[in-house]
């Protein structure tokens, strides 16, 4: 991930230094674009991003994105587990077992990146760079799920010693993300561009994905 990311640090930081003398006023252009794609990671999952724009130099630009995910990531190991049930009159133990076949994220991501075009004409080739947060929930995907399978019990310490262990907690913390990728629009009319980009992201607590991305930005 760093050796992706250290250059391009250095590229748009090198681009910045080149065109501090072009005589463009900052923040004076204002664009938004809305993409659809596919993400690849275990499983294809679906992506939606809407973003605004606008200019640092003629050929740079600070972005800032939102958008929702499906991020599937597959799983199949295997838990061994209890339940403590209680209920009036009724106090037990009981063994719980399963096979957690596929976690399921639902993500909404919030970045700010930057945009650099390496040149702007009816195709306009460029790079990207993004950094922000991962807001979640997770779906737990199970089969094969039994309760009791290997008996109830009136006090923890009887029950197997295979089964007194917790359930894995499943944890979005710390829930960051980078994303690193490039792309070029196609200029449809004046003030509609076609956009397409390949993006792969690396997610903390979540599984990274590769995207590909289409959409129109105006």
């Amino acid at each position: 991930m760093k050796n992706i990311i250290v250059p391009l640090f250095v590229l748009f930081s090198t681009c910045l230094f080149a065109q501090e003398n072009e005589h463009v006023r900052m923040f004076s252009t204002v664009k938004i674009g809305f993409l659809a794609g596919i993400n690849f990671s275990d499983q294809s999952g679906s992506s939606f991003v809407l973003e605004g724009k606008t200019n640092l130099t003629p050929n740079l630009n600070l972005k800032l994105s939102l958008g929702y995910s499906v991020i599937n990531k597959k799983e199949g190991y295997t838990v061994q587990t209890y339940q403590h049930e209680v209920f009036t009159n009724y106090d037990k133990y009981a063994t719980e077992s399963y096979t957690l076949e596929k976690l399921n994220y639902d993500v909404f991501p919030i970045s700010l990146g930057l945009e650099y075009y390496f040149s702007r004409n009816v195709f306009s080739p460029y790079a990207l760079l993004e950094a922000g947060y991962n807001f979640s929930n997770v779906h737990q995907e199970r089969s094969g799920a039994y309760i009791g399978f290997a008996g109830y019990y009136d006090t923890f310490d009887q029950l197997p010693s295979a089964y007194k262990g917790a359930a894995p907690w499943i944890s979005t913390d710390n829930p960051y993300r980078i994303a690193v990728g490039v792309g070029t629009t196609y200029k449809v009319t004046s003030f509609i561009n076609l956009d397409v980009r390949y993006v792969f992201q690396h997610n903390n607590s979540i599984a990274n994905t590769h995207q590909i991305m289409l959409g129109i930005n105006i």
